[in-house]
C-alpha cells in the first residue's frame, strides 16, 4: 500500500514571475487545477484525446490558451499549421466542445493573482513563485482538511510546466523554502507542507492535466482584470465555467467562485 494522495495538481501560469510590470497584463496568476485521479484517468484523459482525435486525425497536439488565441504568432509552422487548420465553423465547434469537455470535468481551481504595481513595495523582496506556492498550499491544505481529512498527510504531487532554466530554478528555491521553512511571509502556524511533492514536466509531455491548467490560468486573470475596472470583458464563456470550479480557502471557509489576490488579502 502506498502513501500517495488519490488526488494530483496540476498548475501553470500566466504572467511573468517577476516584478517587472507589463501594461497588457500585469499579473503573475497561478492557477492549482485539483483532480482526483480515478476521474482524471478514467474520464478526463479519455474524453479530451478523443477530441484531438475528431479534429486532427490524431492527438499529436499539445494545447495552449496562447497558441488558440494567437496561431499567427506561432513560429513553428507545424505547430502553427494545426491551430490555422481550425478556421471558420470548425473553430468554433471545435471551441464548443472542448468548453463542454472543461464544464463537465470535476477539478477545482485554488488560484493565486499577483497584480504586481499593487503589491506593497515591502513585500517585493520576495520573490514572487515564493507567494504564490505559500499562498497556494495553504488554501489547498484548507480545502483538504475540510473535504477529505483522511488526505492530509499523503503524498501529493503538484506538477508544474517547465519554463526556462531562471524560472524553474526560481520556483525550485521557493519550493524548498517553504518545505523547510515554512511561509517567509508571515508566521502561519498549524501548516505544514512537507508530505507536497514538486514535480516539472516539460510541456512537450502532452499532459492532460497541464494542458487544462494552461488552458484555464489566463481567463481568471483577465477576469480578475476586468471586475478590478482594468479591462473589458474578455473570456465570458471560459470564466462562466470557471467561477464554478474556482475554490478560495482560508481556514475553515471555502469560498466558490473566488480567487486569492495577493495585495487584497494580506
Amino acid at each position: 500500500m502506498n502513501s500517495f494522495s488519490k488526488y494530483i495538481i496540476y498548475v501553470d501560469e500566466s504572467g511573468d514571475a517577476n516584478w517587472s510590470g507589463v501594461a497588457e497584463y500585469p499579473l503573475l496568476c497561478v492557477n492549482y487545477c485539483l483532480f482526483e485521479k480515478d476521474h482524471y484517468l478514467d474520464v478526463l484523459i479519455p474524453r479530451f484525446n478523443r477530441l484531438k482525435f475528431e479534429y486532427w486525425g490524431n492527438d499529436n497536439i499539445v494545447l495552449h490558451e496562447r497558441d488558440l488565441r494567437k496561431p499567427n504568432k506561432i513560429k513553428d509552422g507545424a505547430i502553427r499549421s494545426k491551430y490555422e487548420y481550425l478556421a471558420g465553423d470548425k473553430r468554433t465547434s471545435f471551441m464548443s466542445d472542448l468548453s463542454e469537455i472543461v464544464r463537465e470535468a470535476e477539478f477545482k481551481c485554488f488560484c493565486v493573482i499577483i497584480d504586481k504595481e499593487k503589491v506593497p513595495e515591502k513585500y517585493r523582496v520576495f520573490d514572487p513563485y515564493h507567494i504564490s506556492l505559500s499562498r497556494g498550499f495553504r488554501q489547498i491544505q484548507d480545502y483538504l482538511r475540510n473535504n477529505d481529512e483522511e488526505e492530509m498527510g499523503k503524498d501529493l504531487h503538484v506538477v508544474f510546466e517547465k519554463r526556462g532554466y531562471a524560472d524553474d530554478a526560481a520556483l525550485s528555491k521557493a519550493y524548498q523554502q517553504i518545505i523547510l521553512q515554512g511561509s517567509l511571509l508571515t508566521p502561519i502556524s498549524g501548516y505544514r507542507f512537507q508530505n507536497i511533492r514538486l514535480e516539472l514536466m516539460d510541456k512537450k509531455s502532452n499532459s492532460t492535466g497541464l494542458q487544462i491548467a494552461d488552458l484555464t490560468a489566463r481567463p481568471i486573470g483577465n477576469h480578475y482584470l476586468h471586475v478590478s475596472g482594468q479591462r473589458k470583458l474578455t473570456d465570458q464563456r471560459a470564466i462562466e465555467i470557471l467561477l464554478e470550479k474556482l475554490h478560495r480557502c482560508t481556514g475553515d471557509l471555502c469560498e466558490v467562485g473566488k480567487y486569492d489576490v495577493f495585495h487584497e488579502n494580506l
